[in-house]
């Protein structure tokens, strides 16, 4: 209940400070406060969504921590996405570390799978902060115990409702494919909420939400006996392996599920570009930059700032609920997941386009 009521303060706060905070800007080209002392957020979404959320809840910490308190203000641009301003940011915004871009895994896998409509490259951006999320796949009681005692056996596809084939869903329904579920996946849904709702009303029985509205929203239905978790879509090592997720340690992975259905390890392109896909868009879930030709000692200076955030008490507190526990990455270790996870073979690439093509009828080099 506490944890519960502390997210809800930090909501609100996030909404109060976007109705009352001047600074705050809509991406409409309107004149912003002078000042030699401001920061500007880029979230690449709507207002309230979960990178807003993300973003607007590191503000007050980059503002305490970096060197004259600068203002922190977030400006949001929304549109195709996340693609819409995050090119926006890449080509129009300023490159001198004042502003600052709100990626998420809705920016990282396009980039990843070269999308036609992308104009940004994260190799042109300098890491400051970053954070995991974690997801888990539910069914219906009634058929979680089927699929525990033999995967195989679904003589009619199970229904999962989704958003995009191209978006945060493709790890999901990679997991199928990993494990050869006889499934039919209805895409086009306005969100995970909107896909939650329908598993509700019986429309779909396969679903997967992340960590955090897992727990709020999903939990409540295992406890009522109408929802039962599969597996979580876990994490990858430092090793490059995939491990269970520490949020959920009582779940087992894909990999964990397909050895005890299968007797052996999964192996071939599909699990190898499954880990990939896990990797960018989970262990890496979001990521704060800036310009990486921005003076060095303007990203010098955000860098130091992002590691007094980490050791702020304060932050630590409410990391707890915002961040769902997951540890923030900075300096040396972010850098090396963001290679690891964006290094994404030809044979993955070529693989996942071809999929999108020939199942979902998705030509992303075209979009």
């Amino acid at each position: 209940m506490k944890k519960l009521f502390l997210m809800i303060s930090i909501i609100f706060l996030c909404g109060a400070l976007m109705a009352l905070n001047p600074l705050t800007t809509n991406g409409s080209g309107e004149e912003e406060p002078a000042g030699h002392n401001l920061l500007t957020f880029v979230v690449p979404f709507e207002a309230g969504g979960g990178t807003d959320i993300f973003g607007r809840f590191f503000t007050p910490y980059f503002s305490d921590q970096l060197e004259g308190n600068p203002l922190v203000q977030v400006e949001n641009i929304p549109g195709g996405a996340s693609i819409t301003g995050t090119n926006e940011y890449a080509q129009a915004k300023p490159k001198d570390g004042s502003h600052l871009l709100t990626s998420s895994a809705s920016s990282h896998i396009p980039y990843m799978l070269d999308q036609s409509s992308v104009d940004y490259d994260f190799k042109g951006m300098k890491p400051i902060i970053g954070s995991p999320m974690g997801g888990v796949v539910y069914s219906t009681p009634e058929k979680a115990e089927q699929f525990k005692e033999d995967l195989t056996s679904f003589e009619e596809p199970l229904y999962y409702a989704g958003i995009s084939p191209s978006g945060l869903d493709l790890v999901t329904l990679l997991s199928y494919e990993v494990l050869d579920l006889n499934f039919h996946g209805v895409l086009g849904y306005g969100g995970r909420g909107p896909s939650r709702v329908a598993f509700e009303q019986g429309e779909s029985n396969l679903d997967y939400q992340t960590t955090s509205a897992y727990n709020n929203n999903v939990k409540p239905l295992v406890e009522n006996g109408t929802a039962e978790p599969l597996y979580s879509l876990g994490q990858i090592d430092e090793n490059g392996n995939l491990v269970r997720d520490p949020q959920f340690p009582e779940l087992p992975t894909v990999e964990e599920v397909y050895i005890d259905q299968y007797g052996e390890a999964p192996t071939g392109e599909v699990w190898e570009a499954y880990k990939q896909m896990v990797n960018a868009a989970y262990t890496l879930n979001k990521v704060i930059w800036v310009h990486e030709d921005a003076p060095v000692e303007s990203i010098a200076r955000l860098q130091d700032g992002a590691e007094g955030i980490k050791q702020d008490a304060d932050f630590i507190e409410n990391a707890e609920v915002v961040l769902e526990g997951y540890e923030v990455l900075t300096g040396d270790a972010l850098q090396k997941q963001i290679d690891e996870a964006f290094n994404v073979s030809d044979s993955s690439k070529n693989l996942i386009q071809a999929y999108l093509l020939e199942k979902y009828d998705l030509d992303i080099t075209e979009l």
